[in-house]
């Protein structure tokens, strides 16, 4: 902006500002601690988010929920495939590299000869009983979801801890699919587990 323009600027503007300019008064000025308590408390909330993780009773990391705006809609898998929810798809993504557990919850189906459906009791409690053979740590976990009037339901739902390497190389029964996603509550919330949860034996004797 040259001379000219700058002096037909100042022209313009209404005296009501230029008063109001030189009858202004800076604001008092805030104590320091109020300053430096904001900072301390913004350095502990980052630190927080940054370092914290859930963790189960040997003080592994533990992914336990992930939120993600991807859609929810997926193809019941067919006998031999195991797929991912977006979610577990993108949580393994996100910690890839990382020596992190996922704490998932995961469907078993079958094609009965004319379509697919989920194990019946005994057939998955075998399942389990299999998967706990080949190390693979499940654990029985407590749910909640909303139901009539905003009551809260409580249901068990059988998890494991899966490493990134277990996921990859899933050792499944070719006779069943499988979905993994992430168990969580009514309010989106994630389920944690405690040591006297990890299951070790199935009962395999029906009334």
């Amino acid at each position: 902006m040259n001379a000219k323009k700058f002096s037909d600027a100042m022209s313009e503007l209404d005296t009501k500002y230029v008063d109001e300019a030189l009858n202004y008064k800076k604001k008092a000025k805030k104590p320091g601690w109020i300053k430096w308590g904001a900072m301390a408390a913004c350095l502990i909330l980052v630190v927080g988010v940054v370092f914290w993780n859930p963790a189960t009773h040997d003080g592994r990391r533990v992914i336990s929920e992930y939120h993600t705006n991807s859609s929810g809609m997926y193809a019941t898998p067919s006998p031999g495939e195991v797929k991912f929810t977006s979610e577990v798809r993108e949580a393994r993504k996100k910690y890839e590299g990382e020596n992190v557990s996922f704490l998932l919850a995961f469907s078993i189906f079958k094609n009965n000869g004319e379509q697919t459906v989920e194990l019946s009791d005994e057939e998955r409690i075998e399942e389990y009983q299999r998967l706990i053979s080949l190390g693979y740590e499940l654990c029985s976990a407590e749910c909640w979801t909303y139901q009539g009037k905003g009551e809260k339901r409580y249901y068990t739902v059988v998890v494991g801890y899966f490493t990134e390497s277990q996921l990859s190389l899933f050792r499944s029964n070719p006779e069943y699919g499988y979905m993994f996603y992430f168990a969580t509550n009514g309010d989106n919330s994630g389920i944690s587990v405690d040591e006297t949860d990890i299951i070790t034996n199935f009962p395999t004797n029906h009334s």
